[in-house]
């Protein structure tokens, strides 16, 4: 599907889009609050300073797509494949990401205040800034995790994992 499409679909109501093809899909700034994209595979997409407050995004695949400043406020991202994407200065509050694979993500500067995280898999993504108030971690996996000036204010992280990863291994 057609960026131009989905936008003219969710234009006169439509919110259902499960399963679409949106690979590389110029969707940035575009307002989509409440539209459902599970299982949509959204590799290579352009969605910065988009709104999707309240989305639906079980099972997508976001494969290098570029998510900076976008908002996903309350948005449904359990078992979502976010990998290698950036989301930087994103806006991830109270967003549930459980079971999520987030692996080589660009989180820095992004806003995550109360997400539920557990499970989640962020091993090597870079979370430099980031604010997890009360963010839920239980479980999740962040071996490599850069965390440079990260707010844990009330963080759980029962059962997470930590591993640091030596600079000299990266190369």
């Amino acid at each position: 599907m057609e960026a131009s499409q989905l936008i003219g679909r969710y234009a006169i109501g439509q919110r259902q889009f499960e399963r679409t093809d949106l690979r590389e899909a110029q969707l940035s700034e575009v307002g989509l609050n409440q539209v459902c994209l599970n299982y949509a595979d959204l590799t290579w997409a352009n969605l910065s300073q988009a709104s999707l407050e309240r989305a639906k995004l079980v099972g997508a695949m976001v494969w290098r797509a570029h998510l900076s400043w976008v908002n996903l406020k309350q948005a449904d991202l359990r078992r979502a494949l976010i990998l290698r994407s950036c989301l930087t200065f994103a806006t991830l509050t109270e967003a549930s990401l459980q079971q999520a694979d987030l692996r080589l993500s660009d989180f820095r500067q992004a806003n995550l205040q109360g997400a539920n995280l557990q499970g989640a898999k962020l091993c090597f993504a870079d979370l430099s800034g980031a604010d997890l108030s009360y963010a839920d971690l239980s479980g999740a996996d962040l071996t490599g995790a850069i965390l440079q000036d990260v707010s844990w204010r009330g963080v759980r992280l029962d059962g997470a994992i930590s591993q640091p990863v030596e600079p000299s291994a990266l190369v």
